[in-house]
C-alpha cells in the first residue's frame, strides 16, 4: 500500500497506544495521504473504465468496500483452464491473472476485480486469532495507483493488517447488485 498503511491507519483510527497530539498528527497525516492518493488517481482516469474510475474516486460509505468480506482469490496462469484432459494446457499461451470477489458490509452488491496482464502479486492474508468465525477479517481500505507508465497497481488493507497487492496492466472492474432476501441483522446468527 503506497498511501494508506496499517501504520497510518491504526494510528489514524486511536487503534494504538498514543497521546492525543500524536492521534491528531496521525489524523492530519490520513487526510493528506487521502488528497495525495486522489490526485494520483485522477491522473489514471484514461486508463481504467468509468464505472471503475467513479468507484475507486467515489467509493466509498455505502458505495464502497469497507467492512467488505474476501468471497475468493484467483492468482494463477490458466483462470479458464478445465483440467479435464479434453485439451492440452498449452504453456506458451498462458497469460498470468487474478480475481478478486469481494461481498460488500450490506451484502447487497458483489464486486469483482479480473486483473489481467498480472505481473506481480503479493499478500500476507492471515486468519484473525481474535476472530470468532476464524475469518479473513474485514476490508478496511483500498487504494489504486500507478505501478508504471504501463501497469497499474490495486492494493487491498485489511483491518488485521493483511494485505493484498498486484500490479497488472488492465483492470475489468464489475460490481452487480445481489437481490437478498433475509435482514441484515442476520449476518451475526
Amino acid at each position: 500500500m503506497r498511501y494508506f498503511t496499517f501504520d497510518l491507519i491504526s494510528k489514524a483510527n486511536d487503534w494504538t497506544k498514543q497521546t492525543e497530539s500524536a492521534h491528531r498528527k496521525a489524523e492530519q497525516a490520513f487526510e493528506s495521504a487521502a488528497k495525495k492518493y486522489h490526485r494520483e488517481l485522477d491522473t489514471l482516469e484514461p486508463r481504467i473504465s468509468r464505472d471503475a474510475f467513479k468507484f475507486f474516486r467515489n467509493g466509498f460509505g455505502r458505495d464502497g468496500l469497507h467492512d467488505a468480506r474476501l468471497l475468493s482469490l484467483r492468482v494463477g496462469d490458466g483462470l479458464n483452464y478445465k483440467p479435464d484432459g479434453s485439451k492440452p494446457f498449452l504453456i506458451n499461451h498462458q497469460h498470468a491473472a487474478a480475481i478478486i470477489e469481494f461481498l460488500n458490509y450490506e451484502q447487497d452488491l458483489h464486486y469483482v476485480f479480473d486483473l489481467r496482464g498480472l505481473s506481480r502479486f503479493n499478500s500476507d492474508l492471515m486468519v484473525e486469532k481474535q476472530s470468532y468465525a476464524k475469518s479473513l477479517g474485514d476490508l478496511y481500505i483500498y487504494e489504486l495507483t500507478a505501478a508504471d507508465d504501463n501497469r497499474l497497481q490495486l492494493g487491498f488493507l485489511f483491518a488485521s493488517g493483511a494485505t493484498m497487492v498486484a500490479q497488472f496492466k488492465k483492470l475489468v472492474f464489475r460490481r452487480s447488485p445481489v437481490a437478498r432476501s433475509y435482514e441484515l441483522g442476520e449476518i451475526y446468527d
